[in-house]
């Protein structure tokens, strides 16, 4: 039998949603998840820009106290606080990820490289091979980030559902 595409790609989309959702409805109160990163911040508020109140290290179980959305209240072995259903996973992990992809610090991961400020060398290559603009590019990149504020970055993704806010 032929089926239309959009029909093939709505019943992909609507497994799609029901495999996810089974997985939303197994994290409950006193059950367990453990942290995907090699350090997760535990916050003092259910929220992404909320004071750090604790940290939890890779694969650490964390005791589910409460859940709000997708923010759950947990218990570590040295700290408790709220976090992000995306930093947890039920099942725990064995393999932790790499360190480069996962740091804090821009100082410690290459991920960001574009970022950091241009050295006296990198300038030069970049004028020898028709790039100058890249210094004024991070520059101006620097200066317009300067201007948003964390409550406007929390208002965004709670007006569009992005991040903890996504339904």
């Amino acid at each position: 039998m032929n089926t239309h595409p959009s029909l093939r790609r709505c019943a992909a989309a609507t497994l799609a949603a029901l495999a996810l959702l089974a997985g939303v409805a197994a994290i409950e109160k006193g059950g367990t998840v453990f942290s995907k990163r090699n350090e997760t911040s535990l916050r003092a508020e259910p929220s992404a820009l909320a004071a750090a109140a604790g940290k939890a290290g890779f694969a650490e179980p964390l005791k589910i106290e409460e859940v709000r959305g997708s923010w759950l209240r947990v218990k570590a072995a040295k700290a408790a606080g709220w976090v992000f259903t995306g930093n947890v996973a039920e099942e725990k992990p064995t393999l932790p990820p790499p360190a480069g992809l996962t740091t804090v610090s821009a100082s410690e991961t290459d991920t960001v490289a574009a970022a950091r400020p241009l050295t006296p060398a990198a300038a030069g290559f970049a004028e020898r091979h028709d790039a100058d603009k890249a210094k004024t590019d991070v520059e101006w990149l620097d200066a317009e980030s300067a201007k948003v504020k964390g409550e406007d970055v929390e208002a965004y993704l709670r007006d569009n559902k992005k991040g903890e806010y996504k339904p």
